[in-house]
This record gives structure tokens, sequence and C-alpha cells, in this order.
């Protein structure tokens, strides 16, 4: 190997450490994130979503936007009473999981490197889902 080629490989080693050492902590952490589960109850003809306002919580997400999706995804009507969201129908703990699965795939975890350090932040009227681990935004669905 020439001079030249080992002072272009050290420099290229000392520019990747700069790079690696310029990331946030938690693009680096391989930690994994855990999925919230859905705790539900059947109640006569009502099924009782017992953790639903914690869920929101988990996901850093607004219990309104959660609520709205649930809806449109199960199609009936409900209530959010006291942290826990009532729904009109028999569903199993199944459906709703997989419900809370859509909505965790669509407005929380990133698109590019499936991480959920996102927010939703609103670009020229439009809302998007920013990631603060990686920079990528991609552009949210309207509920």
């Amino acid at each position: 190997m020439s001079k030249e080629e080992t002072s272009k490989d050290l420099d290229y080693k000392t520019l990747l450490d700069r790079i690696y050492m310029s990331l946030p902590e938690r693009t680096l952490s391989s930690s994994r994130f855990e999925l919230p589960r859905a705790e539900s109850m059947l109640q006569g003809k009502q099924t009782i979503w017992k953790n639903f306002s914690k869920v929101a919580k988990d996901l850093k997400r607004d219990e309104n936007q959660l609520y709205k999706f649930v809806m449109k995804e199960i199609s009936t009507s409900s209530a959010i009473t006291n942290g826990t969201l009532v729904l009109n129908g028999i569903f199993n703990n199944y459906k709703i999981n997989l419900t809370l699965d859509k909505y965790i795939k669509n407005f929380v975890l990133c698109s590019a490197c499936k991480k959920p350090d996102t927010d939703i932040v609103s670009q020229n009227g439009v809302k998007v889902l920013k990631c603060s681990a990686c920079g990528a935004i991609t552009p949210l669905p309207k509920i």
C-alpha cells in the first residue's frame, strides 16, 4: 500500500468516526420499540378498550387522532370515558390490536428507518410524519 492510500484510508476512517459521533444517540441504539397492546373486554353488547388513553400516551400521539382512526376502521359509534374507549358492538381483542397495528404503521413508525422517534408536524398545510432519528419526512394519509 502506498503512503497516499494509507493517508486516504485514515482520512476516511476519521471522517466516518466524526459522522458516527455527530449522530443522535437514539439513532445508534438497537433497543427495540415494544408495541403497546390493547386490553379489551366485552360487557353486554359493548366492547371496552380499557387502556386506550395509556396506549395513546405510550405512542406519544393525540388521543383524539387515535380515536378518529379507530372509529373509521371499525365503523361503529363509541365514546371515551375515563381513559377507556367504549365501542358499541362486539369486537375481539385481535381485531382491536390489528387496528392499532395499522395505526402504528401509518402514524407512528418512520417509513424509512422504522423507528418510533417521530412527530406529526404541519408543513405548508399538510400534516407530515417527521423522524427525529433519520430526518425522513413522510406525508400522512387523511383520517
